[in-house]
């Protein structure tokens, strides 16, 4: 005779057998509502494990962030700490944004004035009450309490980026500096270059070498001019006038390093010449030398006095 375990087995196979409501799941005795009362306090404890997973998710990316942001704010102070690199500002796009449109919009009616200082009282009193409608904007419910999703801090620096667009606007429209923006972009180009050539030479120097040198920097490099001749170009070098024969040597050193480590060539090769005798050295003046190189090495001691 087949027993109830069996019986429910062959009926599970065949979908045509009918199965009594009185009658046992399985061979303990269990019913049906049995059953179902323990499916259903799984799928609740599932349902709790779940909700618990998804909060200890949610925590796991505010972790992250919290994360990133304090990596961003050390890379931000080591930059701010090193003299030898440019400080830039780092401002949340959506701000900075932000405070445009509210700076821009016509009910506020009193602007950022770019002929004077960012200290002006009436600039003051512009940055005072655009701080306090950002704060208002971006405010956001955590809990109980009304937070502002950015420091203090964060919404000056985005206030400034405004004022400093409109101060350009005004020394760019001043008498004679018509071509001022095209020798900015030349000065930036320079710049760039200069910072591309010493991270390239600065890979090959050793680390016993690097006792020495380690307080050079891009403003050490050479000046460049590309120059363009029936769809020829060469890179014109222009080496400081104060810089030191043995600190030249020394990059030139690191130069015959680079090309003897390179692997193939360069897509781009271009053609390196120094200039003429009557334009041969650079004409960027010496930088503020005292305490930040070594005398006698990197830079001509007898440059100092026309720093002066």
């Amino acid at each position: 005779m087949m027993s109830a375990y069996n019986r429910r087995l062959f009926e599970a196979q065949d979908p045509k057998m009918s199965v009594p409501v009185d009658s046992n799941i399985n061979g303990a005795g269990q019913s049906s509502s049995e059953l179902f009362a323990a499916v259903g306090a799984i799928v609740e404890q599932n349902k709790m494990l779940m909700t618990e997973l998804q909060s200890y998710v949610t925590k796991l990316k505010a972790m992250e962030e919290q994360s990133e942001k304090n990596k961003r704010s050390a890379d931000r102070a080591t930059v701010s700490n090193n003299p030898t690199k440019r400080h830039c500002r780092r401002v949340d796009p959506a701000l900075c944004k932000t405070a445009r449109m509210l700076h821009n919009s016509e009910s506020f009616v009193v602007k950022f004035d770019g002929s004077t200082s960012f200290t002006n009282q009436v600039n003051a009193e512009v940055l005072k009450k655009l701080i306090k409608q950002i704060r208002e904007t971006t405010t956001v419910l955590k809990g109980d309490q009304l937070i502002s999703s950015y420091s203090d801090d964060e919404i000056r620096k985005a206030c400034y980026n405004i004022y400093a667009n409109l101060r350009n606007q005004h020394v760019a429209n001043k008498p004679g500096n018509e071509d001022r923006p095209a020798r900015y972009k030349v000065l930036k180009t320079t710049r760039q270059r200069r910072q591309r050539t010493f991270e390239r030479r600065w890979k090959y120097v050793t680390e016993k070498e690097k006792v020495k040198w380690s307080g050079i920097d891009q403003e050490i490099m050479s000046d460049e001019e590309l120059v363009t001749v029936q769809d020829d170009e060469t890179m014109i070098v222009h080496p400081p006038q104060w810089r030191t024969q043995e600190c030249t040597d020394f990059l030139y050193t690191c130069d015959r390093r680079y090309q003897e480590n390179q692997r193939k060539a360069p897509k781009y090769k271009r053609a390196y010449r120094h200039a003429d005798s009557n334009d041969y050295y650079s004409k960027r003046e010496i930088p503020n030398a005292q305490g930040r190189y070594p005398s006698g090495v990197f830079v001509d001691c007898k440059c100092f006095k026309l720093a002066e």
